[in-house]
């Protein structure tokens, strides 16, 4: 039995699907059994600047 193949509409699919999502495209591999996999770029969501209140434990952890 010959492995599956993907095709160029099925992987146009996956790229758009993920793109619909908010996310971005990182780069894309075809897997031997025929599987498209997306890994995706990662922003950094806790900066300093996004935080609005300082780091400090949290009420109920206090006096334990």
């Amino acid at each position: 039995m010959p492995a599956p193949t993907t095709t160029r509409a099925a992987i146009q699919r996956a790229i758009e699907a993920t793109q619909a999502t908010g996310l971005v495209v990182g780069s894309v591999t075809i897997g031997k059994d025929g599987s498209v996999r997306i890994e995706t770029q990662q922003k950094k969501v806790d900066t300093e600047s996004v935080l609005d209140h300082p780091r400090k434990p949290k009420q109920w952890a206090i006096g334990r």
